[in-house]
């Protein structure tokens, strides 16, 4: 296994039984591997979890494509990534790419140059597919309450609401963290005009979100995490308002290199928390609701329980498995 893995995250071991599946995403500011052993339909213990930077987002915005260096940077830290998978164990790994490969003019060649480096197919996600995975890794494939699943990425963001034993119903949000950070240019800390645009641009965003009262909101995605990061909590503490405009006020009394410093984030994770806060705050508002619950889950974590229940045919089972327990 590679050096950064092992440097980056948590390896553990002692669950001798259940299966080793991975997945990794190519998202808008990262690219991430999840390891993980499943035993009877649920995810008993995380061999991996790692992530390294790419703002390949960034780059398809501006550019329309992710560029030559950009493929071989990519290409070459799937290859990596494979490595430290196959290294553990994992039989079924998959490849997803989300918004940037959606977008990206050049996605087809980015995925015949990993085919052809690694043999592995890159499947890029559909919006709702993308969705789907988050409520499943949110729920455990174990859906027993109505609620509210925000998934707030680099580039987009997905609002997807689930009731069991009902299908579930997708908004999706045309940008997210980054892109919003982009569109809305701000100074370094924040100033209170900054914070003005940003919640205004964020509640431009989030009038597409139903009026509707879930009865529990969760947010996933790092803008969830790194908010309670930020203010020195542990990385599931629920949001409340109070929260969010703690984390708003930290932004504009100290520049990101500092904060960065003191929290272990990144000066770009910093950089994008302001915009990631207005638009938690703005779906909230949108939802009529004061607290979200926050998940470490993610999209990984659906993959690898969609591949262990449903094999091959995991993508056409997301909306069965993402309604109610496996085999329901």
């Amino acid at each position: 296994m590679s050096s950064d893995a092992l440097a980056a995250g948590g390896v553990t071991t002692g669950t001798p039984a259940g299966r080793v599946v991975a997945a990794i995403d190519i998202g808008s500011n990262s690219i991430h591997l999840l390891v993980a052993r499943v035993v009877d339909d649920a995810i008993a213990e995380v061999l991996l979890d790692v992530s390294t930077q790419a703002g390949i987002g960034a780059r398809v915005d501006q550019d329309g494509s992710i560029g030559e260096v950009g493929r071989g940077a990519v290409t070459d830290a799937v290859d990596g990534y494979l490595g430290d998978a196959h290294l553990l164990g994992a039989g079924p790994i998959v490849l997803l790419g989300t918004e940037p490969l959606r977008v990206a003019s050049d996605a087809g060649m980015l995925g015949a140059a990993i085919r052809e480096r690694t043999g592995s197919e890159l499947r890029v996600l559909s919006h709702e597919q993308e969705a789907l995975l988050a409520l499943i890794g949110v729920t455990g494939g174990r859906l027993d309450r109505e609620l509210m699943v925000v998934d707030i990425g680099g580039g987009s963001s997905e609002c997807i609401l689930a009731t069991p034993g009902e299908p579930p119903r997708t908004v999706v949000l045309p940008t997210g963290s980054s892109r919003l950070s982009s569109a809305v240019p701000t100074s370094d800390p924040l100033t209170g005009t900054d914070v003005r645009h940003l919640r205004r641009a964020a509640a431009e965003v989030a009038a597409a979100v139903p009026v509707s009262r879930p009865r529990t909101v969760v947010v996933t995605g790092g803008s969830g995490t790194n908010i309670s990061r930020l203010l020195g909590r542990p990385r599931t503490t629920p949001v409340d308002r109070a929260a969010l405009e703690a984390a708003i006020e930290a932004l504009q009394a100290r520049p990101a290199m500092e904060l960065a410093a003191e929290t272990g984030l990144s000066v770009r994770r910093v950089r994008q928390l302001g915009a990631g806060a207005a638009l938690v705050e703005a779906v909230l508002d949108r939802l009529g609701a004061n607290l979200a619950e926050v998940s470490d889950a993610s999209l990984r974590d659906g993959a690898v329980l969609a591949v262990s229940v449903a094999g091959d045919a995991w993508m056409a089972a997301l909306p069965r498995l993402a309604s109610g327990p496996p085999g329901t």
